[in-house]
C-alpha cells in the first residue's frame, strides 16, 4: 500500500514511506490495558460464560451500518442511524444446517450451536477529525476482540457518495500506525533492558520486533507475515491490531456491491463479504418458517449474515465438532488442527484429563447411514487415540477415566 498514494523509485521508496507514516504518528497509548467487559452495554442475554469461544469487533466509520449488521447477526433490536459511542455487546449463533440436521435424527431435549460474542465499536473517526480521546477508546475497544470486521459503506446516503476505497484504505492506515508505536515503544524497552542487563530476556524478541517494524513501516499488516508457534508467543500479549484476523464486510444497497468495488476488496487478502444490513436485519427479525419463505422466493439459500459469521469463525482459524444424544445435540468450537484430548478438554476439562478414546464418525458418514448404530454396522465409527487430528464435523464421544 502507498501510503499517499504516489509511485516511488525502488531506491527511495522504503525510506519516504516509514517517514510518511511517523509523520502521521500521534500522541497515544502504546499499550492499553485490558479492562475486561464491564463498560460495555449488553445488547441482548448473554449464555453461561463458558460458551462464549470468541469475540468479534465490528468496526468502521460512524454511518456504515454496524449497528444495524449488529443486530442481525446477534438479534438484538439497537437504535440505528445514531453514531453512538459506547459499546455493546451480544452474543449470536454460530449458523450450521449440519447441526440441525442431526437434531431431527436425534430429537434431544434441546439444540445447542456454537456461540461468538460480537463487540459494536464505537464509529471510527480519522486522525484529526475524532474529538479528544476518542481515537485512544476506538483503538482500546478494538485491542480487546480476537478479530475484526469493518463495515464499508458502498451504499448511497443524505450525506455523501460512498467510497468504499477510501475507508479500507484510512482505517487499514490506523491500524498500521497504532501498532507501528506499540512496536517502536517495545524496541526502545528492549535496548534498555540489553544496556542493563547485557542481554535480552527473550533473544528472539528483538529481531522479530524489528521485522514488525520494517513491515509496519511499509504500510502492510502484520497478517502478511508468516509467523511461527515462538515468533506468535512472544507477540501474544500486545494485542497488535493489524494482526488479528480481518473480514471486509461491504455493505451495498440491495442492487449489491459493485463488482471493481469487490476485487479491490479480495485484493487486500482479507475475508470479504457483501450484503445489504438493512435487509440482513429485516430478515433476522422474521421467524424461521417465514424467513425460510422469503429466501426461497428470491432463489437465494440462506441470509449473507450466516456467510459473515461463518468467515470470521474460518479468518480464526476455528471450525465445529459435534456431540449428539437423546438431552442434547451440541456444536463445539475447537481450533483446526487441535487433537482429540483438546477438543476433549472443550467439553470438560475431566474429559481431558482422563482421556482415553474417542469414538470418531464423519458429519456424513452418520448422515449417510441413518444413525450411530447403523455407522458401527458400515465401519465407519472409529476409535480414535490421543494423536487424532478433529476435522470439522466430526461427531465424537469421549471414552475418559478420572
Amino acid at each position: 500500500m502507498h501510503i499517499d498514494g504516489r509511485p516511488r523509485s525502488s531506491e527511495s521508496q522504503g525510506n519516504a514511506r516509514r517517514f510518511s507514516i511517523r509523520r502521521q504518528l500521534r500522541p497515544r497509548q502504546a499499550r492499553i490495558a485490558d479492562r475486561g467487559l464491564r463498560d460495555y452495554h449488553r445488547a441482548a442475554p448473554t449464555p453461561d460464560p463458558e460458551e462464549i469461544r470468541v469475540q468479534i469487533g465490528i468496526l468502521g466509520f460512524k454511518f456504515t451500518g454496524k449497528t444495524t449488521l449488529f443486530n442481525a447477526v446477534t438479534g438484538a433490536s439497537l437504535p440505528t442511524g445514531q453514531g453512538g459511542v459506547e459499546p455493546h455487546l451480544a452474543v449470536g449463533r454460530i449458523p450450521d444446517p449440519r447441526l440441525e440436521r442431526l437434531t431431527a435424527m436425534f430429537n434431544p431435549k434441546r439444540e445447542v450451536h456454537a456461540t461468538v460474542e460480537w463487540v459494536d465499536v464505537p464509529g471510527f473517526e480519522p486522525s484529526g477529525a475524532a474529538g479528544p480521546g476518542e481515537g485512544t477508546r476506538f483503538l482500546e475497544h478494538a485491542r480487546r476482540v480476537d478479530a475484526l470486521a469493518q463495515v464499508v459503506r458502498c451504499f448511497d446516503n443524505d450525506f455523501e457518495t460512498p467510497d468504499p476505497l477510501a475507508e479500507i484504505e484510512s482505517l487499514a492506515l490506523e491500524l498500521v500506525l497504532a501498532d507501528l508505536q506499540v512496536v517502536e515503544n517495545r524496541i526502545d524497552k528492549l535496548a534498555k533492558e540489553k544496556q542493563r542487563k547485557g542481554k535480552n530476556d527473550q533473544p528472539l524478541e528483538p529481531p522479530l520486533m524489528e521485522r514488525f517494524q520494517a513491515t509496519l513501516s511499509d504500510g502492510k499488516p502484520l497478517r502478511d507475515l508468516e509467523l511461527n508457534a515462538d515468533e506468535r508467543k512472544l507477540t501474544s500479549g500486545f494485542s497488535l491490531l493489524t494482526l488479528k484476523p480481518l473480514i471486509l464486510v461491504l455493505n451495498g444497497d440491495e442492487g449489491g456491491v459493485p463488482q471493481d468495488v469487490l476485487a479491490a476488496a479480495a485484493a487486500t487478502g482479507a475475508e470479504v463479504v457483501d450484503l445489504c444490513a438493512k435487509v440482513e436485519a429485516e430478515l433476522a427479525e422474521l421467524s424461521p418458517q417465514e424467513r425460510s419463505e422469503f429466501l426461497a422466493d428470491l432463489g437465494i439459500a440462506e441470509p449473507a449474515a450466516h456467510r459473515m459469521v461463518r468467515s470470521a469463525y474460518r479468518a480464526l482459524g476455528l471450525h465445529s465438532f459435534f456431540t449428539v444424544g437423546e438431552d442434547e445435540c451440541r456444536a463445539w468450537t475447537l481450533r483446526r488442527g487441535a487433537l482429540a484430548p483438546e477438543a476433549a478438554g472443550v467439553i470438560h476439562s475431566d474429559l481431558e484429563r482422563g482421556f482415553i478414546r474417542a469414538e470418531t464418525v464423519s458429519y456424513e458418514d452418520l448422515i449417510a447411514a441413518g444413525g450411530l448404530a447403523e455407522a458401527k454396522k458400515l465401519n465407519k465409527l472409529r476409535l480414535e487415540g490421543k494423536s487424532y487430528e478433529v476435522r470439522d464435523g466430526d461427531v465424537l464421544n469421549i471414552r475418559f477415566s478420572v
